[in-house]
């Protein structure tokens, strides 16, 4: 396996990743911000950006929360001013997730300097090799998240 094609940037997609990871640990920790805050406040985000909606319920399951645990990454957020608790309009016992103009503000403050320092190195590169890499990194994610439900069938979990 190690010997596989591919399996050094497989290494490096790790080392990025654990990375990414310090990087956001040292500015959650400015913000005053816990780590589950901030994966929270990234999947409600998320959503907004590609069209789709949040409900406490999806973010549980994604963030593999309690419920308790779930309420209470809410309440802190919306205590905070990053996020809002609205009625579906069409079904008014449906609570939706929206990220607050505070939260799109300090996620700015957190992640631009990280993206500044990452964007001179990505323009070194032709369109067409973004494409690959982007298209490489969207299946990798699929696979984990693959990697990832086998392991939660087989323990007999629900796997978001």
């Amino acid at each position: 396996m190690r010997s596989s094609p591919g399996f050094e940037l497989l290494f490096l997609l790790q080392k990025f990743t654990t990375e990414a990871e310090r990087y956001s640990e040292v500015v959650r920790r400015q913000h005053g911000l816990a780590r589950n805050d901030i994966h929270a406040i990234n999947a409600v985000v998320e959503a907004e950006r590609t069209g789709g909606v949040a409900t406490p319920g999806e973010l549980r399951e994604r963030l593999v929360l309690s419920s308790a645990a779930m309420t209470a990454v809410l309440d802190r957020l919306e205590a905070s001013g990053h996020l809002e608790r609205r009625h579906s309009a069409e079904d008014r016992r449906q609570v939706l997730l929206a990220a607050t103009p505070s939260a799109r503000e300090t996620g700015r403050e957190m992640f631009d300097p990280m993206v500044q320092h990452m964007l001179p190195i990505l323009s070194e590169y032709t369109p067409e090799q973004i494409a690959l890499v982007t298209g490489m990194i969207r299946q990798l994610t699929l696979a984990i998240a693959e990697a990832r439900e086998g392991l939660a069938r087989a323990e007999g979990k629900p796997s978001d």
